[in-house]
């Protein structure tokens, strides 16, 4: 694979960071009163905001069991999600695409805006989220594209594949299984 191949498939490892960056420079020029220090506290949340996320997309929206009638809204919300699950290792259904990322962080933008009234401390969480977000992507791949018999990989690729090969229905947090112990769709224990 080319630099230039590499560059687009791994965008988003360049470019969120990048963005965060950006956007917590000018959010702390907008609102000079905001501390850095704060990030201490901003980026972990937004962190642990993402394992939820992480879960309810996957659990919620990725595996839609309603029809949706628009055909191009149902690729948009779970073709590629579902095209991934008939093609567990093809690389190029892995990731997500970034325009997607975009726009769900986006969303995320406005409403943590409207919750906190400050753009420091949105940028903050949004960094945090966008940390457990490329977590998240590179996990997924090396889960797919490796074969570590052994660690915290091992550990997630078990319960990952649990739910591509036994029981899509289980198992929806791929970094975490937190959400899957508090809502009670974690990996079975093994019958004794």
């Amino acid at each position: 694979m080319s630099l230039k191949e590499r560059l687009v498939r791994f965008r988003s490892f360049w470019l969120f960071p990048l963005l965060a960056v950006v956007l917590l420079y000018v959010s702390f020029r907008l609102e000079p009163q905001s501390r850095p220090v704060a990030l201490l506290w901003l980026i972990p949340l937004g962190a642990l905001m993402w394992s939820l996320l992480e879960y309810g997309l996957h659990r919620f929206v990725f595996h839609i069991r309603f029809e949706v009638r628009n055909q191009k809204l149902k690729e948009i919300v779970n073709a590629s999600h579902l095209s991934h699950h008939a093609a567990p290792r093809d690389p190029r259904k892995l990731l997500v695409r970034t325009s997607y990322g975009l726009a769900v962080s986006g969303l995320l933008f406005a409403l943590l805006y409207i919750a906190s009234g400050s753009v420091y401390s949105t940028v903050g969480v949004l960094a945090g989220i966008w940390g457990g977000f490329l977590y998240y992507e590179s996990v997924h791949y090396r889960v797919h594209l490796t074969s570590s018999a052994s660690g915290l990989l091992a550990w997630q690729r078990r319960a990952h594949f649990y739910h591509h090969f036994t029981n899509n229905e289980r198992c929806f947090g791929v970094t975490s299984r937190l959400w899957d112990h508090v809502f009670r769709t974690q990996l079975p224990e093994p019958q004794r």
